[in-house]
């Protein structure tokens, strides 16, 4: 699975997982889902398969609340959460409404 694949099921998953991918982060990374374990780190065999925690799928969907309103395309909202991800941060001009 890729990230714009993840990033464009947002509503569909659940809250309680992780984005995790592989880098550089782009829309075409590998990427995949990791159920909140009960320490909340990211599996080891996850890392070691290069894997790297990307967002959780509860503040992705929180930080698309306000930029959504804008319909943007699907690429848009890739690069949006792809920059948030890597920023910790809205990229200059944006934010969430």
């Amino acid at each position: 699975m890729t990230l714009f694949e993840i990033i464009g099921k947002l509503d569909e998953l659940p809250e309680e997982t992780y984005i995790c991918a592989r880098r550089p982060w782009r829309p075409d990374a590998d990427a995949l889902l990791v159920p909140f374990p009960e320490d909340l780190r990211i599996p080891q065999e996850m890392k070691a398969q290069g894997y790297e925690y990307f967002l959780e799928v509860s503040t992705a969907c929180e930080i698309l609340e306000g930029f959504i309103q804008s319909k943007p395309t699907p690429i848009q909202v890739a690069d949006f959460i792809i920059y948030y991800a890597g920023n910790d941060a809205f990229p200059e001009g944006q934010q969430n409404l």
